[in-house]
């Protein structure tokens, strides 16, 4: 094993020479993946940096998770109403189990198709935690502990958002969920109160309301 303690400074500096794209982008959101497909489409070298989710949040813990339980809430809206349609049934139960490893299976199904197509634009996707070291530099700390640096011609800082809990008396003593411990329940809630009006706060009651009757999500 060769010893670096007697590295000349030339050799010290090319360890850690940046390694060079035309675009590097912060963060593998929606926007961030379409623009990353589009230009290494056009023959630019591009790489997006993920900490967490790949295609950010809306394939992972958002929009498609979120109507992805909203539909086998509708199915169990559609069995309990079956005599409207002229169908009997001698009752039904709901496995939320079930209902969140369906949700699963189609979050992996989604990371395995954005997986592919950075392969087919040949966009790079680092997942590991960035910072800039200097202007259009960013390190990546990678899972293993190691690190790379990139530079692009362009940078794009698009990091998104999450959520926040509100200076509200008692809300954090409660230990509310966010949307995303939400999505992850493998029970239906006895009470389910929702504090905000955004589009998740709009959806997930559309799931998450049980009948005193059966049970049952509508």
């Amino acid at each position: 094993m060769k010893s670096t303690k007697n590295a000349s400074p030339a050799q010290a500096r090319k360890k850690t020479q940046p390694e060079e794209f035309d675009l590097v982008i912060l963060g593998g959101g929606t926007g961030s993946t379409i623009a990353a497909w589009i230009f290494a489409g056009e023959g630019k070298q591009v790489a997006v940096v993920e900490r967490k989710y790949i295609g950010g949040s809306c394939p992972n813990i958002a929009c498609l998770p979120s109507k992805n339980i909203i539909h086998s809430a509708k199915v169990a809206s559609y069995f309990r109403r079956s005599e409207e349609f002229g169908i009997t049934h001698d009752g039904f139960a709901i496995d939320m189990a079930d209902v969140r490893e369906r949700k699963r299976r189609m979050v992996r199904g989604l990371n395995n198709m954005y997986m592919e197509n950075y392969r087919n634009t040949g966009a790079e996707f680092v997942l590991g935690t960035g910072r800039f070291l200097a202007p259009r530099t960013v390190e990546v700390t990678l899972a293993d502990g190691t690190t790379r640096q990139l530079r692009g011609a362009n940078v794009i800082v698009s990091t998104g958002t999450r959520a926040a809990l509100e200076a509200i008396p008692g809300l954090a003593e409660a230990q509310p969920l966010t949307h995303i411990e939400a999505l992850e329940l493998d029970e239906i809630p006895e009470h389910f109160l929702v504090v905000g009006g955004g589009y998740v706060a709009v959806e997930m009651p559309q799931a998450a309301i049980r009948t005193p009757k059966d049970s049952a999500w509508n």
